[in-house]
């Protein structure tokens, strides 16, 4: 039975932490030598072990594995099972570049049915798909198959409306809630506060962050590096965060440990309508909400 998780919302969040695999490796009892697995995976903090398992609830398959190390992992491995998600991205798609990724991986899965992946012929069509998915041919594999030639990466285009459950899904994995705490020589206290709320995305997603701007009214993109490889959508007036980014998440609310973090935000947010921040024990307060948030984070 599925649970309550929006069907855009699970898309968004895995627009922003999941991830397609193709994996080829050695066996020698096969004709080409080689043999392929595909997955589909989602890598968490183990702060958000109960939203793997509402993923996996939602979509009925798959498997939710300690790896050991404080992260666990949804992972759905068999191809039966994959093509149920498949169905899935077809009908509430991915925006970000994520979706070539999910085009190139779909082209593989639709190989292997096909039993085509036993040839050398298939292996190298499925060896052209990953030389483009995620990072490419590891070394290994370029110098067995110097002659494959990469599959184009199929163009994305961000759509001109998002819907909101998509926003707050991608949020749940990629959005960051900040409280600043800085010198301030005119203050009284000599110290002031701001809060910030920021998405950050590699530069090939640079046009869906500038449509977080217009979804929201609000915010800007910034560069991080000179590069520009790396970018940021920032809310930080005041007025907007409460005017506009709590109301948001207050109506399409955060599902993993993230909603944690706006609580704490959000609780910053009302000390400083009240001008709590200006006074000693206001300041102190807002520190103290600071100094459990985000890694620091020990509740979880």
């Amino acid at each position: 039975m599925r649970n309550n998780l929006n069907p855009f919302y699970v898309t968004g969040f895995i627009d922003a932490e999941g991830c397609f695999h193709v994996s080829i490796v050695n066996n020698n009892e096969l004709k080409t030598g080689k043999s392929v697995r595909a997955r589909f995976q989602i890598s968490l903090n183990k702060k958000d072990k109960t939203l793997l398992e509402q993923i996996k609830n939602f979509f009925c398959v798959g498997k939710v594995i300690d790896r050991g190390d404080d992260v666990f992992y949804y992972q759905i491995s068999t191809v039966k099972d994959l093509m149920l998600i498949i169905n899935h991205f077809e009908k509430y798609p991915l925006i970000s570049e994520k979706h070539a990724d999910f085009l190139l991986f779909k082209n593989v899965l639709e190989i292997i049915k096909r039993e085509e992946h036993l040839s050398m012929e298939g292996l190298k069509k499925i060896l052209s798909f990953k030389a483009t998915l995620n990072n490419g041919l590891p070394g290994s594999l370029k110098a067995d198959f110097p002659d494959v030639i990469p599959i184009l990466r199929p163009l994305v285009n961000s759509p001109q409306v998002l819907d909101p459950n998509w926003v707050s899904g991608f949020a749940d994995g990629e959005g960051c809630f900040f409280i600043n705490i800085y010198k301030k020589k005119e203050s009284v206290l000599g110290e002031g506060v701001n809060l910030v709320f920021k998405i950050t995305q590699d530069k090939r997603n640079s046009e869906l962050l500038t449509s977080f701007v217009e979804f929201f009214g609000c915010g800007g993109i910034y560069s991080q590096s000179r590069t520009g490889n790396v970018k940021d959508f920032i809310v930080k007036r005041f007025s907007d965060l409460t005017d506009r980014i709590i109301p948001f998440f207050e109506t399409f609310p955060l599902q993993g440990a993230k909603s944690k973090e706006f609580k704490d935000f959000k609780e910053a947010a009302e000390l400083m309508k009240l001008k709590s921040h200006l006074t000693r024990e206001g300041l102190e307060q807002i520190r103290a909400i600071k100094s459990r948030m985000n890694f620091k984070r020990k509740d979880i």
